[in-house]
């Protein structure tokens, strides 16, 4: 992407809730409006804890998928007194923010795929690693099963997190587009997709927002409700999000 456009007289309503404000700034660099309705939230999971964090220095590689598994994940390093380099396994992650969230408390990121989707992570993870690692995957409630049966090498999952639905904030969005339609909606996540699809769009459709999704598999769960996509950025991150939507519009107006 050589030049970027503008976004004067444009919303970007984010459906989920970047963990830091650079997206947020980026809108408003290009002239653009922010609105923020996450429809989901998320809630640490405790249950497992002391099984998973004794046995922490067993395993060759810690992935993770996604920053609020980062966040939990530092949440119990914090309360069992755990520091990140007293850890030997090696760490996985998929997408830069999620790399850099893992930095930040302390990590080195031995692995990240060259596209940030957990489908390139696993064909491209065993170029890195050897079959007999055994690796934890530390992954939310919603998560796919892509990481588990897409990789040959074992795999232990534990569910650190959980994902729920945030029905005030959809109530919200909801009255939101009634008054203000043509906005750009940005989804992150097939789960705030299927929230949006259940409880918003099950009343006005879809017809009355530009669509931005970040990853195929976002997407695709657009897709399957029968959105139609405006905006999907190669690189998948809010960022690049906000830059895609500015050139479509550069270009369509």
């Amino acid at each position: 992407m050589s030049k970027i456009g503008d976004l004067r007289g444009q919303t970007i309503v984010f459906t989920g809730q970047p963990k830091s404000s650079e997206a947020f700034l980026e809108v408003a660099r290009l002239g653009g409006r922010v609105e923020a309705f996450p429809l989901i939230r998320t809630q640490e999971l405790t249950d497992q804890d002391d099984i998973f964090m004794s046995t922490l220095s067993s395993y060759d590689w810690l992935i993770f998928t996604s920053q609020n598994a980062v966040s939990a994940f530092n949440q119990k390093l914090n309360r069992h007194k755990v520091a990140a380099d007293t850890l030997t396994c090696k760490i996985a992650a998929v997408g830069k923010n999620t790399a850099h969230a893992l930095e930040k408390i302390g990590f080195h990121v031995s692995f990240t795929p060259t596209t940030y989707s957990a489908d390139e992570f696993v064909q491209q993870f065993p170029q890195v690693s050897n079959q007999s690692d055994c690796c934890l995957f530390l992954r939310g409630s919603l998560a796919k099963e892509t990481i588990k049966a897409g990789l040959s090498q074992q795999v232990v999952e534990w569910t650190v997190y959980e994902t729920l639905p945030d029905i005030d904030n959809a109530t919200r969005l909801s009255t939101y587009i009634v008054q203000h339609p043509n906005v750009f909606v940005a989804f992150a996540s097939p789960s705030s997709v299927n929230i949006y699809a259940t409880e918003i769009a099950r009343e006005i459709g879809w017809n009355q927002i530009k669509i931005a999704a970040i990853g195929h598999v976002t997407a695709a769960a657009l897709l399957n409700h029968g959105a139609r996509v405006h905006v999907q950025p190669t690189t998948y991150t809010w960022l690049a999000l906000v830059q895609e939507i500015a050139n479509w519009k550069d270009d369509l107006y």
